[in-house]
């Protein structure tokens, strides 16, 4: 069944070639920039230029666009239960570059210009409607059967004067469509394919662009070649909003993977018993730009797909130092559940002296399978590794931790010290956690002590390890002090605590349940 006619003619072979080479040219730039990783030239930290090229391709894609399309027109009309958009890549043939719902699982598939409905809605430049597609002699039997395609309504699309491809959409039942879902598609075809032909255009004149840039650039003298990277920055940030800066992001994270720009500085925990220093924790430190904090960079990694990856970088980096300290200084390192569980840091471990490593469990996000955390830990403690649960006090998931896998230590929070000596609320909290901690053969360490008010607070509390600001500073390894000044060392006695002896000596760990 016919509607009412759009645009009378049809392109020629020529156009036709010239359309798919643009398709089928952007859709290899897609495929290959989704195995492409960012990178840096130097340790500058330029852009790679494949980075930069990839994200103003992507802005450019016509097919991305087209998806939007088929997206939205699954919303369009009552009924639909898929959406392709096809194009004429080669002369009597019809390829589905992209769609929607369940005929998404169809795309890159084609159907014959003659004999199918999509083509001659194609050849005639009209909308079509078939309400019984498994027996419309119009429609390709192969492809509607293969779909189960019931009923289909085919609106041709053009660029300038000429007809460019076909939106579909269909049903999975008779008689889905009227008149009115016809005739709405058949007035959205012109935005719609005005649309399209915006991105073929933006496609086509950004790639002439970038190919200038590139034979610029490698022509460029210093100052000309600055003045290249203002306009590719230029393009980018219209072309794709905030794109620039993930490139720049993946660039640096890059950088970091390489153990470039990634150093640590380390923090001393302190045995108020003793005055000495009993650990000292790794903290990464990033040189990228922005200057960002070390979680973020790693947030940022996580949601790029290399955040273990950047975590065990870090680990291996912070191990590196370990023959360094002092015999008697252990090393506590951050790692989140999912690099916890990984055989790559099982390795590091066990090739460094895991006997004086305390691994820090962070608060990043919810643990869904504590039975597996628990195995990679297992590992871990019978190698000599002990466990700390981090960020305790300042979320649900650090009490979770505890009480599912047993920590040897557990580190209250900056947010549950800070004020600790004036806010009875948080030194009932403390109180708790500390007999909790009794309860479970676990020491604590309290972090982020600040003020001397802070730290006397705490040690009347029964807390034996600290660490913060007031004590020492992050550093490095070489102007760690081994022992806490004189006025700060404290003789109480901690022989009622289980596990210490009268000595004040932590007599063993528990044993694991």
């Amino acid at each position: 069944m016919g509607a009412k006619s759009l645009k009378p003619t049809v392109c020629t072979a020529d156009k036709r070639s010239t359309r798919a080479a643009l398709v089928s040219g952007y859709r290899r730039q897609r495929e290959n920039a989704e195995s492409l990783e960012g990178g840096v030239k130097d340790g500058s930290g330029l852009i790679d230029r494949t980075g930069l090229e990839d994200a103003v391709r992507r802005a450019a894609d016509p097919v991305v666009l087209m998806k939007r399309v088929a997206d939205e027109a699954m919303n369009l009309v009552e009924g639909i239960d898929g959406v392709l958009v096809g194009v004429v890549n080669e002369p009597g043939w019809i390829t589905f570059e992209c769609g929607a719902g369940n005929s998404e699982q169809h795309i890159g598939k084609r159907i014959p210009v003659d004999g199918s409905l999509s083509g001659l809605a194609f050849r005639t430049s009209e909308t079509l409607r078939s309400d019984d597609a498994q027996h419309d002699p119009c429609v390709d039997f192969n492809f509607t059967r293969a779909t189960g395609t019931q009923s289909l309504v085919c609106v041709p699309l053009w660029r300038r004067s000429e007809t460019v491809g076909v939106l579909c959409v269909s049903s999975l039942r008779p008689d889905a469509f009227n008149e009115r879902d016809v005739a709405t598609l058949t007035s959205l075809a012109e935005f719609i394919s005005v649309v399209i032909a915006v991105a073929f255009d933006l496609a086509s004149v950004t790639d002439t662009l970038l190919s200038q840039l590139g034979l610029d650039r490698a022509n460029a003298s210093l100052q000309s070649g600055d003045d290249l990277e203002v306009e590719e920055r230029f393009v980018v940030n219209v072309l794709n909003p905030g794109a620039m800066a993930r490139v720049e992001t993946r660039s640096w994270i890059d950088r970091f993977l390489r153990g470039r720009g990634l150093t640590h500085q380390f923090q001393p925990v302190f045995d108020i018993t003793t005055g000495e220093c009993f650990a000292v924790e790794a903290l990464a430190r990033f040189s990228g730009q922005p200057s960002r904090p070390p979680d973020l960079w790693f947030a940022e990694a996580h949601e790029m797909g290399v955040g273990v990856e950047l975590e065990l970088t870090s680990v291996q980096r912070a191990l590196s130092c370990l023959e360094r300290l002092p015999a008697g200084i252990d090393l506590c390192l951050n790692a989140s559940p999912r690099a916890m569980v990984s055989d790559e840091l099982r390795k590091l471990l066990a090739a460094s002296d895991p006997g004086r490593i305390v691994m820090e469990l962070t608060e990043e996000a919810r643990v869904d399978d504590y039975e597996g955390l628990s195995s990679a830990l297992e590992h871990l403690y019978c190698m000599g590794v002990r466990l700390a649960i981090d960020d305790t006090g300042a979320g649900f998931s650090s009490l979770a931790h505890i009480l599912k896998l047993v920590p040897n230590l557990i580190k209250l929070d900056r947010e549950l010290t800070s004020g600790i000596n004036c806010d009875p609320v948080r030194i009932t909290l403390a109180n708790a956690l500390v007999s909790f901690a009794a309860g479970l053969g676990a020491e604590i360490i309290a972090e982020g002590v600040e003020t001397k008010a802070e730290f006397e607070m705490l040690s009347d509390l029964g807390i034996r390890y600290v660490q913060g600001f007031f004590l020492c500073r992050p550093t490095s390894l070489d102007s760690i002090p081994a022992r806490l000044p004189q006025e700060l060392s404290t003789t109480r006695s901690l022989s009622d605590t289980p596990g210490v002896d009268r000595s004040g000596r932590l007599l063993a760990f528990p044993a694991r349940r």
